[in-house]
């Protein structure tokens, strides 16, 4: 019963996670703004064709640590953290002295974000500074640059030579990370069943299963068939089998026989149910304890009894003895009765 239960409840949880191809994944993209804007540009558009949500610190203006704070928070909340480097270190800030794309990095990685990066090839960016000047590549911090830029290249990234090679390089990338990572991603309010619903579905199984739990437990204890550990059967098979010797001295025939512990069990049930004392001096009892009542213990059919203020024990059956007893007895009389009947 629990496997079954434990079932529904998994089936169900996994609809809330099972949008998977409605899910959208937050990406932050981070870059250098001025040198980089078609091919930016060109990383949105990749985004969002791929069902994604673009997210970056372009239009805030670089230049205090709250605003560092900020960044951090929006990679904190996005997805996956994507670098597109170009030519250019970028805008420093004050107190490291490490340009705010680098931070970014850096941020990223130590916080475990799925991360990889697009760079531009030399041709490409020679291409740029024909265009812009030197305003495409780096000239004030050139050594923190290809310090940067070898940093990058020793982790996941692709190098790329122009637009139609980002935007592929970005889908390929995006789809890879999927396969590597779990990912939470953003999911319409109105696509989620109603969690609440479920929750109280589960309650209420998980109390059915409770129930069910007591109602086996109690069934259990109470079978017929079930002594402690044991089947009644094969307790009856195990007592029949074990074979005493009595004594003459202790034998109701008054010769020395051979009777099983099945039988010799039944024919004391009375005494031993009141108990048997291990105090020296009586034969008999000594007998009863040592032979009898001693093997009845091993499947838990006996128990000793402390008595206060004496150095002796009392030896008696035990409630599953009891209770094998009763159901010996029972069964004793149906066979007579159907004997008696054929008769």
């Amino acid at each position: 019963m629990k496997i079954t239960i434990s079932r529904i409840q998994c089936n169900k949880l996994k609809l809330i996670y099972n949008t998977e191809m409605k899910r959208k994944l937050q990406i932050f993209i981070s870059s250098t703004y001025s040198d980089l804007i078609t091919e930016r540009q060109a990383a949105v558009e990749s985004v969002l064709r791929a069902g994604h949500i673009p997210a970056g610190m372009e239009l805030f203006s670089a230049g205090s640590e709250t605003q560092l704070e900020i960044i951090k928070r929006w990679i904190d909340d996005s997805d996956i953290y994507m670098l597109l480097l170009g030519g250019r270190y970028g805008s420093i800030e004050p107190k490291s002295q490490l340009s705010y794309t680098e931070l970014e990095y850096n941020y990223a990685l130590e916080s475990g974000k799925p991360i990889f990066a697009i760079v531009l090839n030399d041709a490409q960016l020679n291409k740029k500074v024909k265009v812009k000047g030197k305003d495409a590549i780096e000239t004030a911090n050139t050594a923190k640059y290809e310090n940067f830029k070898k940093l990058v290249l020793s982790r996941i990234s692709r190098i790329t030579s122009n637009e139609a090679e980002i935007k592929l390089s970005i889908l390929e990338s995006i789809l890879d990370i999927q396969n590597r990572y779990e990912l939470s991603g953003w999911v319409r309010q109105d696509e989620l069943p109603n969690v609440k619903e479920l929750l109280t579905q589960i309650q209420e199984l998980s109390e059915k299963n409770v129930a069910l739990e007591r109602d086996i437990q109690l069934y259990e204890s109470s079978r017929i068939d079930k002594i402690g550990d044991y089947s009644y059967t094969d307790l009856k098979e195990i007592l029949g089998n074990i074979s005493v010797k009595v004594p003459a001295a202790f034998s109701s025939t008054k010769k020395e026989e051979e009777r099983t512990l099945l039988a010799l069990f039944y024919a004391n049930r009375e005494t031993f149910s009141t108990g048997v004392d291990n105090k020296p001096g009586n034969g008999n009892d000594q007998f009863q304890v040592r032979e009898i009542l001693s093997h009845l213990r091993i499947y838990d059919l006996a128990e000793i009894v402390k008595l206060p203020n004496v150095a002796w024990s009392r030896f008696q059956t035990s409630k599953l003895g009891n209770k094998f007893i009763a159901t010996y007895s029972i069964e004793k009389v149906k066979v007579n009765k159907v004997k008696k009947n054929k008769s």
